[in-house]
């Protein structure tokens, strides 16, 4: 499952010390209350008991209430659509498109929901503050699933000068950890239509998983 993902109050936060629920309640409501957004990331893939991982660069963009993109730039371009409920992959080098729905579930549990201010984060985890830098003004949460899921921690680092999120970091219970770097946000930008939406060229071969068929 790709884990894929961030995003107008300011809070005195480092001279009242806030708790993990006023941090949570503050982030939540400035992710509710944008429209638009970008960011450039980086992703981290580091297998179960491995110490070298992979890490891939792009961009993100989303417009609530239920559009997503992720543009894989580096080492291979590739990109990610959301469109509702229905996730579309598309993978450049091989030529291919795959169509995947996913359940409302899938999509709060995971980075898109996150980022597109779906998932209330005290419904699904216990949350704990693990560390906080007053010169960054940055605090970083450990949330743990209240429910049985994929993975058994993730932590999240927050700017509390913007309440935005600068990292989030996957622990499944496999071992294998996901990470996600943010930088150069831009807020309510304006995202016209065609941002999300990819042309398929002719020659791609298109895989719909609703179907278990392949269409060319």
């Amino acid at each position: 499952m790709l884990w894929f993902c961030l995003f107008l109050i300011l809070f005195p936060s480092f001279q009242e010390e806030p708790s993990g629920l006023t941090i949570i309640s503050n982030l939540e409501r400035k992710l509710q209350g944008i429209e638009t957004l970008e960011a450039d990331f980086v992703h981290i893939y580091l297998p179960a008991y491995q110490t070298r991982g992979m890490e891939e660069r792009g961009h993100v963009y989303l417009k609530r209430p239920d559009r997503m993109r992720w543009d894989y730039q580096e080492p291979e371009r590739k990109s990610f659509l959301l469109k509702g409920n229905m996730l579309l992959s598309y993978f450049y080098e091989d030529k291919q498109l795959l169509r995947q729905p996913l359940e409302e579930e899938v999509i709060r549990e995971s980075i898109l929901g996150l980022l597109a201010g779906k998932t209330r984060l005290l419904d699904l985890y216990s949350a704990e503050i693990v560390a906080r830098e007053e010169k960054t003004q940055r605090v970083t949460l450990k949330l743990e699933p209240r429910h049985k899921q994929e993975i058994s921690s993730l932590n999240l680092e927050i700017d509390t000068s913007r309440w935005l999120i600068v990292r989030i970091a996957f622990f499944e219970a496999t071992g294998v950890r996901q990470e996600f770097l943010f930088s150069h946000y831009k807020i309510n930008p304006h995202l016209p239509a065609r941002t999300f939406d990819i042309p398929v060229p002719p020659d791609w071969e298109i895989i719909d998983s609703r179907y278990q068929e392949k269409k060319f």
